[in-house]
């Protein structure tokens, strides 16, 4: 959420409400599709229905509403994934399977039928802040991950490069940073390209031993 021009914070729900969100709504052409529809639209979101669901989703998609019905097998969309937009799972009933089968998509929040406004706002508001900080920890466990991993690599260069020319561990890393800057790459590249050469000699010395 951002902050107004003034300074002032606005509130989640009002940020949604004057965003006009694109939301996709897969579900039967039914009354309770319809209401949902109109709910959806009465708030000011651009809504498109579809069904059945399609392969992929338009583009630029802000929510979905998904379906699920008790004569279907447990839904498996092709447009579902890691970068898909927030899920809100629309059940029948509160019964085990929907609700395992909810979770099995990865749904930010559910809905219940019959459709009715109430609560409709503050499942979306909540679906919508759920999937965000659901994004903002995987990237965060991204980042980690990657900043391990660059740790890794540049112990294992700096061995590489004390073994090769018998320095120590601060000459190694001047070695390493010196032809990341006459490169113009990073260092993690440069770390790279020595643990992969290494690694390409390293059978042939093997065999030549």
């Amino acid at each position: 959420m951002n902050p107004r021009p003034d300074g002032v914070q606005r509130s989640l729900t009002s940020w949604i409400l004057n965003r006009g969100l694109r939301v996709v709504v897969l579900h039967p052409d039914d009354a309770d599709g319809a209401t949902l529809t109109g709910h959806l639209m009465r708030m000011g979101f651009q809504v498109q229905a579809f069904w059945p669901p399609p392969d992929e989703l338009p583009d630029k998609v802000d929510l979905v509403f998904r379906a699920l019905l008790l004569d279907a097998r447990e839904p498996q969309d092709a447009w579902q994934g890691p970068a898909s937009p927030p899920l809100i799972s629309v059940i029948g009933y509160e019964s085990p399977s929907f609700i395992d089968q909810a979770l099995k998509m990865g749904a930010d929040a559910v809905l219940t039928t019959p459709i009715r406004a109430t609560g409709l706002l503050a499942t979306i508001v909540c679906a919508l802040q759920h999937a965000k900080r659901q994004r903002q920890q995987a990237d965060r466990i991204a980042k980690l991950e990657q900043k391990l991993a660059g740790t890794r690599h540049l112990a294992q260069a700096k061995a590489i490069l004390m073994r090769m020319h018998g320095i120590g561990e601060n000459d190694a890393y001047e070695m390493l940073r010196t032809q990341a800057m006459s490169n113009r790459v990073t260092v993690d590249d440069i770390c790279h390209s020595i643990i992969q050469t290494c690694e390409m000699f390293e059978p042939k010395r093997r065999e030549a031993g």
